[in-house]
């Protein structure tokens, strides 16, 4: 009996397994399904895909970064190849959509550091499979590692941007820069743990020219990069002292693991880095949408792409913006520290910068004495900081010891430091101040042409007569500004004035801070003298020198050495060029944020050129209305030439 009961249990494995349907499904994952079984099924679901037209859905023209082209077509801003799946996906939107779909669910395995499209694409598979239900069960692929690590990594639970205000010392950030901070949402004090993600160019040269060619023309490629933001507050706020502008967004924690997983994809390409267009703020922006589509960002941006302009389309988007924060740099908090100290205090520091172990003035007492250690060892930190952007490797050692001799005389005293708060300061705040772009229009009298009408634009950014308000009060930068003038009596249009780029920067001199005052410009110009009347000459200028506030903000005062060069001119060296050098200067009246006086000059030596000397004298006075609309009033003067001119200015 037992026997036949066996033999009859043998038969019955055989025939089964001689049965396809009786064989045991792979797991899924281990052992791709057949092959047929899995093309029938991405074929009909790239079906439903074009039935629903997911390909103008428009989270999926966002996923990929596609824009509209003239001829009423798609191109997609990202340019590394491992971004697309499709020959054409770059400007194809539904070929790029089928060809993820398909990549999916290809066994074959990746070749070299690239990897399975379903690790490659987490934010493209979650909207796909929202739309589409998709099987997971087929895939060949079920885990991403390094994927999962980066998330684990961020522990993403808010999406913070951050403005880093102007830094005229390097051209890449003299319009300021924004970058993402992705939070743990540990609680404060913690921030510092949480990563930053950066988008920027990868340069190749130190020569400015090429950098500023390069720049302009996109041929620097822009990656986007994963960065401790204990390294870029370091970076930012101590290294260049630059105050940075912390704008929480309102997102849900889904709308935030999007974000993420787009940021992920965005690792895999790179993007032509336009200074003025397609820069850090552009594409930030750009990543940030894919989080939700009812964001408007990128619409509200125009041309030149300014920093502070993307961080307005934040607040244009109703409830985007949760929460500010602001985070002051070490000057900023040095300032605030000194201005809490008496004339004895101030002394104290002095001389402990100088003599780190000499002894306090016995009249201090042990809470002033904190005071005053505490201010200077920011001031040691400020100073040792610029030595590392200097390079000035001899001063390393001395500014270490100086910084261990203040910090171990701090220990000593077991008083608590004074809680410094820092509220924002709102007349700095880059949302509030006018637009980038400037159109200016008015009439005025010239001595020797009589009547005119002036016309004047600027693409960017600000000069030390606009308003102030959201702005450096010592920093003027300006992209291209231009001005032209009808003549009214023998009616013609006249050229007066285009600068490239002209950025002047004025730091007041203090007792701790003796920084430059400098200017830079270059362009074409009318020139009005007796030895190139209404001559137009190319021009380059380079100044330096110092300024001071004597009497606080409000009047600021500034004196610097100037170099100016010309050409082509009808005197100078060989009839061709001019060069000059001399005082020039100016003065400053801030009778509010939005009044201002500007008066300024210049006085050229010519050597061994006819005449030997030129000079000139302007005048600005300049009322802000609201935000974006200001009057003002103009004069100049120069050897051969003198006219005054009323002007409205509109701000967008």
């Amino acid at each position: 009996m037992h026997l036949l009961v066996t033999a009859l249990l043998a038969l019955a494995l055989l025939v089964c397994a001689s049965r396809a349907e009786c064989a045991e499904p792979p797991a899924a994952g281990k052992n791709a399904p057949p092959d047929a079984a899995r093309a029938a099924y991405v074929g009909d679901v790239v079906a439903r895909a074009r039935a629903l037209r997911l390909h103008e859905d428009r989270t999926w023209l966002r996923l990929l970064h596609y824009r509209k082209t003239l001829l009423g077509g798609y191109d997609s801003e990202a340019d590394g190849e491992p971004f697309f799946t499709a020959e054409d996906g770059n400007s194809d939107p539904e070929a790029e959509l089928a060809g993820t779909l398909r990549g999916f669910y290809d066994p074959t395995p990746p070749q070299g550091k690239i990897q399975h499209p379903f690790c490659r694409f987490p934010a493209r598979f979650d909207f796909l499979d929202s739309k589409l239900s998709l099987d997971k069960s087929l895939l060949p692929v079920q885990r991403c590692p390094k994927y999962e690590d980066f998330k684990r990594r961020l522990s993403a639970k808010k999406v913070i941007l951050v403005f880093s205000s102007y830094y005229l010392n390097n051209p890449a950030s003299a319009f300021g820069h924004t970058f993402l901070r992705i939070g743990k949402g540990d609680g404060e004090g913690r921030d510092l743990l949480d990563s930053g993600i950066d988008f920027s160019a990868t340069v190749d040269t130190t020569n400015a020219l090429l950098y500023a060619f390069k720049g302009m023309f996109g041929l620097f490629p822009g990656e986007f990069r994963k960065i401790p933001y204990a390294a870029k507050v370091r970076e930012y706020n101590d290294f260049e002292s630059r105050d940075l502008w912390e704008y929480e967004l309102g997102l849900t924690q889904e709308e935030v693991d999007r974000v993420v997983a787009h940021l992920w994809e965005l690792g895999s390409t790179y993007f032509a880095y336009y200074y003025m267009s397609e820069n850090c703020s552009y594409h930030i922006l750009g990543a940030l949408e894919v989080a939700r589509p009812s964001l408007r960002l990128l619409d509200g941006l125009g041309w030149p792409v300014v920093p502070a302009d993307t961080v307005k389309v934040l607040y244009e988007n109703p409830g985007l913006v949760r929460k500010l924060k602001y985070r002051p740099s070490n000057r900023t908090q040095f300032r605030n520290r000194l201005e809490r100290l008496n004339d004895d205090e101030r002394d104290a520091v002095a001389l402990v910068m100088q003599q780190p172990r000499a002894p306090f003035p016995p009249e201090l007492t042990p809470a002033e004495r904190v005071r005053v250690l505490d201010t200077a060892i920011d001031l040691a930190d400020i100073e040792a900081s610029s030595d590392l952007l200097k390079k000035r490797e001899d001063m390393d050692q001395e500014r270490a010891a100086t910084q261990q001799a203040l910090l171990e005389r701090r220990a000593e005293l077991l008083v608590p430091s004074e809680t410094v708060e820092f509220a924002p300061p709102f007349r700095l705040v880059p949302q509030s101040g006018h637009d980038s772009t400037r159109l200016g229009l008015g009439s005025g009298y010239s001595r020797e042409r009589g009547y005119f009408h002036t016309l004047s634009f600027r693409l960017a950014l600000h000069d030390l007569a606009d308003p102030v308000q959201g702005y450096p009060d010592g920093a003027q930068i300006e992209f291209m500004p231009v001005r032209l003038r009808y003549l009214i009596e023998s009616p013609r249009l006249r050229f007066e004035h285009f600068s490239l780029v002209r950025v002047q920067s004025l730091t007041p001199l203090s007792r701790f801070d003796r920084s430059l005052s400098w200017v830079v410009d270059a362009g074409l110009t009318r020139t009005q003298d007796r030895g190139c009347r209404d001559c137009v000459a190319a021009f380059g200028e380079l100044g330096g020198g110092f300024t001071i506030e004597p009497f606080g903000r409000g009047l600021t005062l500034f004196a610097l050495a100037d170099a100016r060069l010309y050409g082509p001119v009808d005197s100078g060296y060989f009839d061709v060029l001019r060069f000059g050098a001399g005082p020039a200067g100016g003065l400053r009246l801030r009778f509010t944020d939005a009044v201002t006086l500007l008066g300024t000059g210049s006085w050229l030596y010519l050597p061994l050129q006819e005449p030997e000397a030129t000079w000139n004298v302007e005048a600005k006075l300049r009322i802000g209305f609201l935000k974006d609309f200001a009057l003002g009033v103009e004069g100049k003067l120069e050897p051969e030439a003198a006219s005054v001119e009323a002007l409205s200015y509109l701000y967008f």
